[in-house]
């Protein structure tokens, strides 16, 4: 059965009344906990190795910070998207395009900045192109998820300058089953999309071998919203459409409550095996991920008419306009596969060896109605070697490589992203020493960066100049190359203040080479309604990184404070230019120096178990602040939250409630508009149902946004026309054997 973790990293809510009763439970025993076990402990953090690090270590043992997710945690915050999933932990944010397609943001850092693994291998989608890109994983069928804040460019490259998002699934298996054979289900449904969601998962091996399969089924409908859709509906119009208006506004109020077109069905699998000997495992998967959905607010752009028309002919050529737009809806599919090679004492000096080899190929389709119109096709090859040595002395490290090469192309009419390839090679060194109550971590990574593509004109750069060569257009694009060498470096120390607590230190300074897409993009995008414009003058981005973390990690309160500062010289950004192009907005990828400052608190307090059950109240709190050298703040920023819940189990029994206020965002860049502060209140309640010895199961009903807000996250290019699931009840059962 899964373990219910005692300090699970979640927060929310609970009233000072219950906080005064449930005290008093401290001093009691109570009785056995089914779910725990008698020799449970409550007063202590359980051990969490991170993987995503060379060196395997307790999470409140990492220099840098780090949130892991697993078990009980993890099935309740699992969502339909791993930003989702993951948007309520203290300094990560959902970068979110409506309710189906999330990519996590880290401290205010999101897209190519934020690295996001699978098994420790980059996924390697397009989502770091555009927010309208799902990331091809299901949270439902991850043993475990961590989080890395902060530059890990050491270990995963400069594409990981504002932390990694490691998806632990097993797929390739690392051990036998001990008894032969353990799996686990879960279906579901919920009220606010009508969604019907099944996973399954199955590991059996016997002798040297194990073998692993999964799979899931997603179909939702459109779903339910407070009211309307658009946060901020044009209201200024010509005198001579007044009464078109009036006919708008009394269609909007016609779909006020249902998000048009956010609808979501995917479906996916994996299946793998793995010889593991004595000494050395070698393993092998396939995995398979797709996805169709619809984007909120997107529609399909006709090129109006030019000004001059002087037969502007009436409102039935307006209304044939508005009959062509056409919803814009994506078809993805995703197919990968993995290998893996590893060995303990593989040679004389190195401890352990370890190589990965993923074969990614994606493709992104964006529909515009029934019709084809832009394909992303993204083809990867990446290869990580790691050798870790024996000690030196009190130093123990490992040596890597890293090699990628990555084939983009966007084919359509309106593709804003030229062909590219990009080969990446990487050298890292990281070492760690302990010294009586110190550690200390270093690192170092250089790496080199090649961008083959192409600097593309669009016809509107020439509509205004009549005698502009009408051959011109079917020229090919002018071929380009850049070269990067980005370089890192990082020291952290831990200080053992006592057997209760840890300060921990980190200066680190990392380098990330461009995008291909910040660099040639230059188009509309039609899922984003944007036109897109890159820089091919850009230059590498630099962070210097300064962070101190307190971490209290036994007793009967634990917790953690940090803070950190950002200084980015080159910080690269899209900026709105407050201009229109092809009738789209105009957004230039752009370069200035930048500071980011913030914070996150997080604390638990276990009140102990008695006759009432077990208690404990949690809360957080996290801000960051970001600014431009010219004083204007950095786009999509998160607001301030603070949240504060409770857990309680008792025998068979559990529940949960959390609250989590967001603040007003009005501190904001240039023709970026306000945010509205929310407040979310989640619940849950399950019952744990021992079927049989090794196989149970449990009922659980949860309550998401249960006060109907209007939540829009100001991390998203789509919050003014696409808010985040209203008032949802969520039904189900899950079950272990």
């Amino acid at each position: 059965m899964n373990t219910k973790m005692t300090a699970r990293p979640r927060y929310g809510l609970l009233a000072v009344a219950l906080a005064a009763a449930c005290q008093s439970l401290s001093a009691q025993e109570g009785p056995e906990d089914p779910r725990h076990g008698a020799e449970h402990e409550h007063d202590a953090l359980e051990e969490v190795i991170v993987t995503a690090t060379p060196i395997r270590r307790d999470a409140a043992e990492l220099t840098q910070s780090a949130t892991v997710l697993q078990g009980d945690a993890l099935a309740r915050e699992a969502a339909n998207n791993l930003g989702d999933t993951l948007g309520r932990l203290p300094g990560i944010y959902d970068a979110s395009f409506g309710q189906n397609v999330g990519r996590p943001a880290i401290r205010g850092q999101q897209g190519v900045r934020v690295g996001v693994l699978n098994d420790g291998m980059t996924s390697f989608d397009a989502a770091a192109v555009s927010q309208d890109h799902a990331v091809p994983t299901e949270p439902f069928l991850a043993d475990t998820i961590e989080v890395l804040r902060g530059p890990t460019t050491l270990l995963y490259g400069s594409g990981a300058i504002g932390g990694v998002v490691n998806m632990v699934t097993n797929t390739i298996p690392v051990d036998v089953p001990e008894d032969g054979i353990e799996g686990r289900f879960l279906l579901q449904g919920d009220t606010a999309a009508d969604q019907r969601f099944g996973a399954a998962r199955l590991d059996v091996g016997g002798g040297e071998f194990a073998f692993h399969a999964n799979g899931f089924v997603r179909r939702t409908d459109d779903y339910e919203i407070p009211g309307a859709a658009d946060l901020y509906p044009e209201e200024d119009h010509d005198d001579d459409h007044d009464e078109d208006h009036d006919d708008d506004h009394d269609h909007e109020e016609e779909v006020t409550g249902i998000l048009e077109n956010s609808f979501l069905d995917n479906e996916g699998g994996a299946i793998g095996g793995a010889w593991i000997g004595d000494s050395w495992r070698v393993g092998l998967s396939w995995t398979a991920y797709d996805s169709d959905y619809g984007i909120p607010g997107a529609h399909s752009h006709e090129h109006g008419h030019g000004e001059d028309e002087e037969d502007h002919e009436d409102e039935d050529d307006h209304d044939h306009e508005e009959e062509e737009e056409e919803n814009v809806t994506i078809g993805l599919e995703s197919r990968r596969v993995d290998g893996v090679i590893a060995g303990i004492d593989p040679f004389s000096g190195f401890s352990a060896l370890e190589l990965k080899v993923a074969d990614t190929d994606y493709t992104h389709t964006e529909f515009e109605g029934d019709e084809i119109g832009t394909v992303f096709d993204s083809e990867t090859l990446d290869a990580r070697l790691e050798l870790t040595h024996n000690p030196w002395g009190a130093f123990e490290g490992t040596f890597g490589a890293q090699w990628s090469d990555n084939d983009f192309q966007a084919v359509g009419e309106e593709a804003f992203v030229p062909p590219s390839q990009t080969e990446t090679a990487g050298l890292f060194w990281v070492e760690s020493a302990t010294f009586g109550d110190w550690t200390f971590d270093l690192g170092l990574r250089w790496e080199d960066t090649h961008i083959d593509s192409f600097l593309i004109e669009h016809e509107h750069e020439h509509e205004e100049d009549e005698d502009h060569d009408e051959d011109h257009h079917d020229e090919a694009p002018e071929p380009a190359s850049r070269d990067f060498t980005p370089f890192s470096a990082s020291i952290g120390a831990l200080w053992h203040v006592n057997e209760r607590s840890h300060l921990a230190f980190t200066l680190a300074r990392a380098e990330r080479a461009p995008a291909s897409a910040e660099l040639f993009s230059n188009g509309p995008h039609i899922a984003t309604q944007t036109f897109e414009v890159g820089d091919p003058d850009l230059k590498v981005e630099t962070n210097t990184h300064y962070e101190v973390s307190y971490r209290i990690h036994q007793g009967p309160v634990t917790g953690s404070v940090t803070l950190y500062h950002d200084d980015f010289d080159g910080y690269i950004f899209e900026e709105d230019t407050g201009e229109e192009e092809d009738g789209f907005p105009e957004r230039h990828w752009a370069q200035q120096d930048a500071e980011f400052t913030g914070g996150e608190v997080e604390v638990r307090w276990d009140l102990g178990r008695g006759d009432a059950g077990h208690w404990q109240l949690f809360g957080f709190y996290d801000q960051v602040r970001a600014t431009l050298a010219d004083g204007n703040p950095v786009p999509r920023i998160p607001p301030q939250r603070l949240g504060f819940g409770a857990d309680w189990d008792h025998g068979p029994l559990a529940a949960n409630v959390t609250w989590i206020h967001a603040d007003r965002h009005d501190r904001i860049a240039e023709y970026e508009t306000e945010t509205p502060g929310y407040d979310l209140l989640n619940a849950e309640f399950s019952w744990y149902l021992p079927i049989s010895d090794g196989w149970d199961m449990e009922l659980f009903l949860r309550g998401r946004n249960l006060l109907d807000e209007d939540v829009r996250n100001s991390t998203s290019f789509l919050k003014d026309q696409a808010p985040q699931i209203g008032r949802n009840f969520v039904l189900g059962v899950r079950s272990t054997f």
